[in-house]
């Protein structure tokens, strides 16, 4: 005898997880070099205009 909860699960067709490659992670991640400034160069609560992002 199967049990309510069993008679109401709705049954979907498995899809297949994709990669999308973006380009190489050397390229992506260059883009935040040029500074040497750290995380830790900044004292908590830096206003973000203060920040140094790129």
């Amino acid at each position: 005898m199967e049990s309510k909860l069993e008679q109401n699960v709705e049954k979907h067709e498995y899809e297949t997880p994709s990669l999308t490659v973006h380009g190489s992670i050397e390229t992506i991640t260059q883009g935040g070099s040029g500074t040497t400034a750290l995380d830790a160069s900044f004292p908590a609560h830096t206003p973000v205009g203060e920040l140094t992002f790129s």
